[in-house]
């Protein structure tokens, strides 16, 4: 493995590095730095032009990695620009070596002005792919899993965890296990990656670092935020507050002008939904897994879920 210099991300170099790709405009100046759990984001602002900003991973041993994550956030990116998402940040360059000022690829994206959003049971406050099926997609998961756990890798899961989950990903797949539609996941939907105005409006969404093509039935779950725990979410029985918002999410989903792809009866039921978005997020989800197997691959609160469909 090649030997790299430390990251040099001092203002000058920033500025510098920003300036090779042409980017930006006069006067540009360090105008905030924030700290994320994958990156560090740089504002840069200009006399005569948008402020834009300056996504630098962490530094990791594996630079090769490095350079294969950056690519691939700068194609979901592209990707969503060409499809006319409004609500992620544009690309406007990027450097995907380490000969830059910088010392570290980089990304540039257009500035999102506001804050990101908080979530929780009290605030605020409540008034393509062709070529390949679901099934293939979602068995080449539960056969990396199996192996893993026959190797010893994953202390807590037994190959009859995996044996039940493959079971239950192909029930819960049903009709949709030769879809060959897939769609853009974020990957990391949380509330500081969701950028809002002052009246509760997306205006951004941001850190597109996880980013995936996965079929439509797994991009149409539930974000992790209106998950019950992110470490047991089968054991956990959601609150009160947070079963309204699962509603709200449904309601809103499901009365929106869909593609075809989209227009599932089965994700417009809360208990479906929820059962459907822990067993599919199971076959990359350690956790998950795990914690759906303690439950015996039921939802020991499924009549809580039910219940939410008379909540106001």
């Amino acid at each position: 493995m090649a030997s790299y210099p430390a990251q040099n991300l001092e203002p000058t170099n920033i500025l510098a590095a920003v300036a090779e790709l042409g980017v930006g405009g006069n006067g540009a100046f360090l105008d905030g730095e924030f700290n994320g759990g994958e990156c560090r984001i740089f504002k840069l602002s200009f006399k005569d032009q948008a402020s834009i900003a300056v996504r630098v991973p962490h530094q990791v041993d594996d630079q090769d990695d490095i350079i294969a994550a950056v690519q691939i956030e700068v194609h979901i990116l592209q990707k969503l620009e060409e499809k006319g998402f409004h609500w992620s940040p544009r690309c406007r360059g990027f450097n995907l070596t380490f000969d830059n000022p910088i010392k570290y690829p980089f990304i540039v994206l257009t500035w999102v002005d506001g804050s990101p959003l908080t979530w929780d049971d009290n605030f605020p406050p409540q008034p393509l792919r062709g070529s390949t099926s679901a099934a293939t997609f979602f068995q080449r998961r539960v056969k990396n899993r199996s192996t893993q756990v026959r190797e010893g890798r994953i202390p807590g899961l037994s190959e009859e965890d995996c044996i039940k989950q493959h079971a239950v990903v192909c029930q819960v797949l049903g009709q949709d296990q030769h879809d060959t539609a897939f769609a853009v996941e974020h990957g990391d939907i949380r509330p500081d990656n969701i950028i809002v105005d002052e009246d509760y409006n997306i205006k951004c969404v941001i850190d597109w670092g996880f980013a995936t093509f996965v079929p439509i039935s797994k991009a149409a779950g539930l974000p992790r935020f209106l998950w019950s725990s992110d470490t047991d979410p089968a054991g956990v029985a959601p609150s009160q507050n947070l079963l309204k918002d699962i509603r709200a999410y449904i309601t809103c989903f499901s009365s929106q002008t869909l593609p075809k792809e989209l227009s599932m009866p089965h994700l417009q039921n809360t208990e479906d939904v929820y059962f459907r978005t822990l067993c599919l997020e199971s076959t990359s989800s350690k956790q998950v897994h795990a914690s759906m197997a303690r439950a015996g691959w039921k939802l020991p609160y499924c009549e809580l879920l039910k219940d939410t469909e008379g909540l106001e």
